[in-house]
């Protein structure tokens, strides 16, 4: 029997590229393969992102192009999954005609049932909503594929994967839509992420990254729900523990966690395991204490420094990035200044910055004294500006240092070049005629720039 083809697109943040891995290792188990060629797709699959104000929008022009490409390929089937299509719900299908498979990230598990019911009734299906706790629905995770189908890579390279640990979040930011597109947090069993962080090593991969909307309460749900005696540092930090000494692993990391709830006994575990390097994020959001309160952070500038010492007391070479938002509603330029003192005092490797975006559902949608658009360009522009100087000058302080890196993958445009990672995540570009792919080097560093160091094989 010929295989199906079928064709990915995956926006927005790394837990969508899991649950897209997890899905097409679900689609292989249905005699699907991958194509980057869209116009060859029976099935194409679109995992959405609604963090940014204008994610309806985006998915509505993408189906728009898609429409063309299905007058040259009338079998083309058009699934929208993510949290867009939960954002949206069923109002989605009558904006875009062409969705044939609509379903939240909720429920990626029933990929396979609603390709069976689109193909009898040939009419749009839907499922949408979360679950009310484990249990509710079958596990959706790799692991549970059958044993003769590997997980499907949708990046550049099998070195590194990622793992979802949880589902949703119960912080309620007031910016946040998460908890309306994800739901409330639910965890994973231990046993069940240990199993397919296994599997994974065995398929080649040397990095592994746990993933959750917030990592560091991985596992209260379990205590609470299940009754689980709590242990002496938290599900999240013995989970680490577990995963860490798992044979053939050279990197352990994880995100996002949440300054919170970030503890001391999760910052020495960088002291006692190396492979969980030397890197971390830790999104603070805004350098003022007033701004935090009204987003509902649950934590306080000097609460967040306390962190920060924490982990550059285990380094004081311990690189961090962080998520900053500039006119968050009623956000003075005394308040935005603060952040910009914030980020030069802390020194981040990089930021994700962003300008405010109102999300339907959230708090802070509703709040009065709305930044204008001109404003929150300014500021982004100088915040941008700052990091750019700040980043720039850590890499060229790395020129002449010697590093231990992790290779990832083989350019695709340049011959005999390969991209690895530093234990503070730092890009490494290096030229070679020997092939480096999940290799553990050592480089001089001889040049640099914004967005990447070049080193020399040792």
């Amino acid at each position: 029997m010929s295989k199906k083809k079928v064709f990915v697109e995956t926006w927005g943040c790394q837990m969508n590229v899991a649950d897209s891995e997890t899905m097409l290792s679900m689609l292989q188990a249905q005699n699907y393969e991958t194509t980057d060629q869209v116009e060859q797709a029976d099935l194409v699959l679109l995992n959405t992102c609604h963090i940014r104000e204008k994610a309806t929008h985006k998915v509505l022009s993408r189906l728009g192009a898609l429409r063309q490409v299905a007058e040259h390929n009338p079998n083309m089937k058009i699934a929208v999954a993510g949290c867009v299509a939960q954002a949206e719900g069923e109002k989605l299908l009558d904006k875009a005609t062409n969705i044939d498979i609509l379903l939240g990230p909720g429920k990626i598990e029933q990929l396979p049932e609603l390709l069976s019911r689109h193909e009898e009734s040939a009419k749009p299906v839907s499922a949408l909503g979360f679950k009310k706790g484990r249990g509710d629905d079958k596990p959706h995770h790799p692991v549970e594929m059958p044993t003769t189908v590997k997980p499907t890579v949708t990046g550049k390279t099998e070195i590194t994967r990622y793992v979802n640990i949880a589902q949703g979040c119960d912080n309620f930011c007031t910016f946040c839509v998460v908890p309306f597109t994800r739901g409330r947090e639910i965890s994973r069993p231990a046993a069940e992420i240990v199993t397919e962080v296994k599997n994974l090593l065995a398929d080649g991969a040397r990095e592994i990254t746990l993933l959750g909307q917030n990592v560091n309460s991985y596992g209260h749900d379990l205590v609470r729900d299940q009754k689980l005696a709590p242990s002496a540092h938290g599900p999240f930090v013995d989970l680490l523990e577990e995963v860490v000494q798992l044979p053939g692993l050279d990197r352990l990391r994880f995100t996002t966690s949440n300054p919170h709830d970030f503890t001391k006994p999760l910052a020495e575990l960088f002291r006692t395991w190396p492979k969980m390097g030397r890197y971390i994020h830790l999104p603070v959001q805004s350098g003022n204490d007033e701004v935090l309160e009204r987003m509902k952070r649950k934590v306080t500038v000097a609460e967040y420094w306390e962190r920060v010492n924490w982990l550059r007391d285990v380094d004081p070479e311990m690189a961090l990035s962080t998520d900053l938002i500039v006119g968050f509603p009623g956000e003075t330029e005394a308040q935005f200044e603060d952040t910009l003192k914030l980020v030069e005092a802390v020194r981040f490797s990089f930021i994700f910055a962003f300008k405010y975006s109102p999300r339907k559902g959230t708090a802070a949608a509703r709040f009065r004294e709305q930044v204008p658009e001109e404003v929150m360009s300014r500021r982004l522009a100088a915040l941008n500006e700052l990091q750019d100087r700040i980043t720039l000058e850590m890499n060229l302080g790395e020129i002449g240092r010697t590093r231990e890196v992790l290779c990832h993958y083989k350019s695709r445009k340049e011959e005999n070049v390969y991209y690895a990672r530093t234990e503070q995540f730092r890009l490494v570009k290096i030229p070679s005629d020997h092939d480096l792919v999940g290799r553990i080097v050592n480089v001089e560093i001889i040049d640099a720039n914004k967005t990447a160091l070049v080193g020399r094989l040792v």
